[in-house]
């Protein structure tokens, strides 16, 4: 189990930049869509594996033998051996796929912000998944 211990206090995609990507001209909604980045920087971590932002983890391995962090690249905090790992997440240059990836769920979170949608259908879209394969860990 993955928890956060300090949370990232700089995202990588500003609001000011997730405002214009959504094209939203008006402060109403600025708390939501900070909350909306990051959601879908936390998503695009977990599914890839790769360290957007700063932040400090405390994760207890399932089973035997040496496990990678969930979550790289990261410095441990704690000793080696000791359960459970604490680790600080020390992200490089942002791929700009997974920038990319990024704005996309958070449009799609902004567009869609309940679980059901009604009278609409609904399709995925596979870009999602292009841009995060190339820097996936453990593939599917």
């Amino acid at each position: 189990m993955l928890r956060t211990l300090t949370p990232a206090t700089e995202e990588p995609v500003s609001l000011s930049e997730a405002k214009a990507h959504l094209v939203v001209i008006h402060d109403a909604d600025d708390v939501l869509i900070g909350a909306f980045i990051t959601a879908a920087r936390e998503s695009v971590e977990r599914t890839t594996g790769y360290a957007l932002a700063e932040a400090s983890y405390e994760w207890t391995p399932v089973g035997e033998g040496r496990t990678p962090l969930p979550i790289e690249p990261a410095v441990l905090d704690s000793e080696v051996g000791a359960y459970p790992v604490k680790f600080k997440t020390t992200p490089g240059p942002l791929p700009g796929p997974l920038r990319a990836a990024v704005l996309l769920l958070l449009g799609d979170l902004y567009a869609n912000r309940e679980a059901v949608v009604a009278g609409t259908q609904l399709a995925e879209n596979p870009t999602l998944d292009r841009l995060m394969f190339p820097y996936r860990r453990v593939l599917p």
